[in-house]
């Protein structure tokens, strides 16, 4: 029994050593790794600004580990550069054959592989990779789904939109990755957005009447106030806060009416919206909900209520009237100067 625990623990011993051996050899491996790496980008750091600024560059010459340098070089450059930088930026991606690698690599059967793939597309701006990317947007894997969308959005593929939209209201991507991709492709999506206003989805209308609010103009203005009477409360809130957003001043009177609409945070965003657009006349409507409606909505009209009118608040409060929301938009007043 004592040989047999001795001989255990010599080979627990061994084992430890041969652990401690390998932990060290892969330690000092991905050190030397690192300083190669270092190496190559001081080395290859000139090439990168030739690419950038139109300058021949010899891609036969670099090896496969260089080319993986430069360009992970250039994808940090093109995160900074617009124009015609990112489209030489491009060209070198397509000329070298690393877009053809990283579309073949969004087929691979390992997720993080998809995933870095598609992420790696959108940073070497190549319009090639739009349709394999569409096609993420459906991968099983969530990671590889956010980094298409991510990636769809810096290429500002406009017809990206609807399908980006579409996949935020089937839960396939959160609402900060979809959000930040269409904003990310900016005016461009506008067209797309505007034909989802009407969509069949709710979900999808009121996604695509925030993004309009956000990114729209005034030509907007008359089809986000068809929302304000959507069916869907949801788009009508979204609408409200839209048309504030654009500072409709001629919604002013359908939004006076949305003070009356039947759920709380509709009235919420047509409170903040008539203070937004400056609708002096609604100021009268904004001191009855402040004194009468529920909470949020009544907090929401007083303070909509003093931005328009302080003197009209300061007013009511006068002998203890008016209510908390009105009192306490008063104490802001006053403490802001």
């Amino acid at each position: 029994m004592i040989a047999l625990l001795l001989w255990c623990s010599l080979a627990l011993a061994a084992a430890g050593g041969l652990g401690v051996c390998v932990l060290a050899a892969r330690r000092t491996v991905v050190a030397w790794k690192g300083r190669r790496r270092l190496d190559a980008e001081g080395r290859l750091g000139m090439t990168a600004i030739a690419v950038v600024e139109g300058d021949a560059v010899d891609n036969a010459c670099l090896s496969e580990a260089d080319s993986r340098v430069l360009a992970s070089q250039l994808r940090r450059l093109s995160g900074s550069l617009r124009g015609t930088s990112t489209e030489r930026i491009a060209r070198f991606f397509e000329s070298s054959g690393l877009v053809e690698r990283e579309i073949r690599a969004l087929k691979s059967l390992r997720a993080w592989r998809r995933a870095k793939a598609a992420f790696a597309l959108g940073d070497m701006g190549s319009p090639d990779a739009v349709p394999e990317l569409l096609e993420a947007l459906r991968d099983p894997d969530s990671a590889v789904r956010g980094a298409a969308a991510r990636s769809l959005g810096r290429l500002r593929a406009a017809n990206a939109v609807a399908p980006i939209v579409f996949a935020l209201t089937e839960r396939q991507l959160p609402v900060s990755v979809a959000g930040q991709a269409l904003l990310t492709i900016g005016p461009d999506a506008l067209p797309g957005l505007r034909e989802l206003e009407t969509a069949g989805d709710a979900e999808a209308r009121a996604f695509a009447v925030e993004l309009v609010g956000l990114l729209g103009e005034a030509s907007d203005v008359g089809r986000v106030l068809e929302r304000l009477r959507d069916s869907s409360a949801e788009v009508r809130a979204k609408a409200a806060r839209a048309l504030g957003r654009l500072g409709a001043e001629g919604a002013a009177e359908e939004l006076r009416i949305a003070l009356q609409d039947r759920i709380p945070f509709v009235r919420v965003q047509a409170a903040h919206a008539l203070g937004a657009v400056g609708d002096r006349d609604a100021v009268e409507d904004l001191l009855e909900a402040a004194c009468s409606d529920t909470f949020e909505s009544a907090r929401a009209a007083a303070h909509a209520a003093a931005r328009l009118d302080p003197e009209a608040v300061r007013s009511a409060t006068r002998g203890g009237n008016g209510g908390v929301h009105l009192r306490e938009a008063v104490d802001l007043l006053e403490a802001s100067g």
